[in-house]
């Protein structure tokens, strides 16, 4: 990646706009334009040029300009931003583009069973839900046809700062194209292994000529290709110029998925990242939907307490007139930013906790609930914590956690070595630790691996080292783990079995077979500076939440991590991150937050802030303390040094509040 220079208060702005809507960009107003902007305090907007329709929004040389486009809108945008000093990269749609699959329904991706990836064929009547767009092949004439000249004239014509091409990714294809070509490189259309290959080909093949176009016209463009977060995928971060995390908390994806994912993408060398919310209620293209503006504000608020710079997701009318409550709510938010911005710029993330990311170890995004839930586990007991995958240094911390399904092979295994052998301590859980071929753990955690438990759940009993808060009684676990023989290893719990699997024709009462006893293998076992939990308990966490399995996880992080980096006396809800600006005197910066989401239909909701009063901190100090205050007020609290740690009480946090240690 370019590490590029982002701004710390932008939009997303949409334009999918039907050829059925009328007067497009016929309301369009510098002035109106630009003053919504300024009302918002946005000082980055990613326009349009092309959208999901297959419509363009300047004066195209190709037969995809909107048949009711009234101006140039891209190029009126674009020169009334530059007067303004409002950065303005400009969107292109990529796979998803209604009118090509609609006039080329060839060049859809197609489902090996021969399906097309998308929406089915229904009658043109047939009410259609949100969504449902085709998926494009970029194998097919269709990138060359469509996507490529879009760019080219948008890059000549006008030479944006950027460009954001949209809805991109490895896309399994059997059409025509992808089987001729698998065929032509000796791969079989009919292996699952080789599709996933092809479609790994067709994607770099698609960034290599879209990267190229752009950046040999402007060196300096900022580019983001988005799709789904590719954790690992170190072999694709040359083709952008940042991240950009995709993450609505009232959509599908929930108040857990971008700080997680933050903690990964800020991560990784010489990459800045953008965190893309929304003002809609729900999803992107919600006309008429309004988040509660207090929803706004925490969210930005936890955006930039990670490391990323902030991103609203709005859509335009299609007459083009911007909505000035939506830049009034978006100013709200803003505003609170931008008188932040001098204790986050250039500030890096200070931990000695990190988690090893299934997903990037293993390029498999459906591993990515156990990092979740280990996430949240974290976040919930207030520790700072970075993700990694098998390529990053572990050296600076102090406890590493593998999360359900880290297998450790050859490479991983003696960087794994290096940091027991250097004090580091290791938690573990479910098959984490396995060799890849699932023979035996790759390093001596007390007991022997002996097979995958025959049960379908399983319960814990805990001992007395780990039995803070938590009941003593057989406790349930929603799915079995691992079973191992004992060595020389110490049982911190023990497994206990169900009378019998839950089936159609054996079952008892309406959820779960009750235990009948010790399962013969422990649920928890320590050696040394390595404590294993047998069951997938992060998983388990994402999906149940029962605090139990919380609990449990960090009475054993409690026995391994014995010096804390930060203690906080929030509740679970709050959130904490810790900074550093080297650059200001290596001062710190500590975020506080607190709110709680709750449920209301299937939208996770944040509306009453409660604040939180005189909240105690203790933090490690490395070097002198001579000044503790808040940010932005500019009031000194005060502070007591001793035993390496620096302790503060900070009178109220309402929402966030940031802490400066100097």
């Amino acid at each position: 990646m370019k590490n590029a220079k982002l701004r710390y208060r932008q939009v997303h702005m949409d334009f999918h706009t039907s050829e059925h809507c009328p007067n497009v960009g016929g309301k369009f107003d510098e002035d109106q334009f630009i003053g919504a902007l300024k009302k918002g305090h946005v000082n980055s907007i990613t326009i349009f040029a092309q959208c999901h329709h297959g419509w363009c929004y300047y004066p195209t040389n190709t037969d995809m300009e909107h048949p009711n486009l009234q101006t140039d809108l891209v190029g009126r945008m674009l020169a009334a931003a530059k007067k303004a000093d409002i950065n303005m990269p400009v969107y292109i749609t990529v796979q998803w583009q209604e009118k090509a699959a609609r006039e080329h329904p060839e060049w859809r991706v197609r489902r090996p069973d021969g399906g097309y990836v998308g929406r089915p064929t229904m009658h043109p009547h047939t009410p259609l839900p949100h969504g449902g767009w085709y998926r494009l092949c970029c194998n097919t004439p269709y990138l060359d046809a469509s996507v490529l000249p879009v760019l080219t004239e948008v890059m000549d014509m006008y030479n944006p700062s950027g460009i954001f091409l949209d809805i991109t990714g490895e896309e399994i294809c059997t059409c025509d194209w992808c089987i001729a070509s698998m065929h032509k490189k000796g791969l079989d259309p009919n292996n699952a292994g080789d599709r996933v290959i092809h479609s790994q080909d067709v994607y770099k093949d698609y960034l290599t000529k879209t990267t190229d176009i752009i950046w040999s016209r402007n060196p300096d463009a900022t580019i983001y290709h988005n799709g789904s977060d590719k954790k690992g995928r170190h072999d694709l971060y040359p083709y952008w110029s940042h991240h950009e995390i995709e993450s609505l908390p009232t959509g599908m994806w929930g108040y857990n998925h971008f700080p997680t994912n933050a903690r990964y993408f800020t991560n990784l060398p010489d990459c800045n990242a953008i965190a893309q919310t929304g003002k809609f209620h729900r999803m992107w293209g919600e006309f008429g939907g309004f988040k509660n503006p207090v929803a706004l504000e925490y969210e930005v608020g936890q955006i930039i307490s990670l490391n990323c710079r902030c991103m609203v997701g709005d859509q335009l009318h299609p007459e083009g007139e911007m909505d000035e409550e939506t830049y009034r709510i978006i100013g709200e938010a803003y505003k609170r930013v931008e008188e932040r911005e001098p204790w986050l710029e250039d500030a890096e993330h200070v931990v000695d906790v990190a988690v090893l990311a299934p997903s990037g170890v293993h390029k498999n995004r459906d591993l990515e609930d156990s990092e979740v839930g280990a996430g949240l586990m974290l976040m919930e007991n207030h520790i700072p914590f970075l993700m990694l995958d098998e390529t990053m240094d572990l050296s600076p911390y102090q406890l590493l956690i593998l999360p359900d399904s880290v297998r450790v092979d050859n490479a991983l295994k003696a960087k794994i070595d290096a940091f027991l052998a250097n004090g580091g301590k290791l938690l573990s859980s479910g098959e984490s630790g396995l060799d890849p071929a699932g023979n035996d753990f790759a390093y001596d955690i007390g007991t022997k691996y002996t097979g995958p438990s025959p049960n379908d759940i399983e319960y814990v009993v805990v001992g007395d080292a780990i039995a803070k808060n938590m009941v003593r009684t057989p406790f349930l676990v929603y799915e079995s783990g691992v079973t191992t023989k004992v060595t020389d290893g110490e049982i911190l719990a023990a497994a206990w079995k169900p009378y019998f699997n839950r089936t159609y024709g054996k079952f008892c009462s309406h959820r779960n077979t009750p235990y009948e006893g010790d399962a013969g293998w422990p649920s928890v076992i320590r050696k040394g500076n390595i404590i294993h939990i047998a069951q997938p308990i992060f998983r388990v966490y994402d999906d149940q939440g029962m605090q139990l399995h919380r609990d449990l996880v960090k009475n054993c992080i409690d026995l391994l991590y014995d010096d804390p980096l930060l203690q906080v006396s929030l509740p679970s809800c709050g959130r904490v991150n810790l900074t550093r600006q080297s650059r200001e005197g290596n001062r710190l910066i500590l975020h506080l937050m607190y709110a709680n989401p709750i449920k209301r239909g299937d939208t996770n909701v944040i509306e009453d802030i409660i604040p939180l009063y005189n909240i105690a901190v203790s933090l490690k100090a490395d070097r002198d303390i001579s000044r503790v205050y808040l940010a932005p007020e500019n009031e000194a609290i005060e502070f007591a040094v001793a035993n390496g740690r620096v302790s503060f009480t900070v009178p109220k946090v309402e929402m966030n509040q940031i802490v400066v240690i100097e």
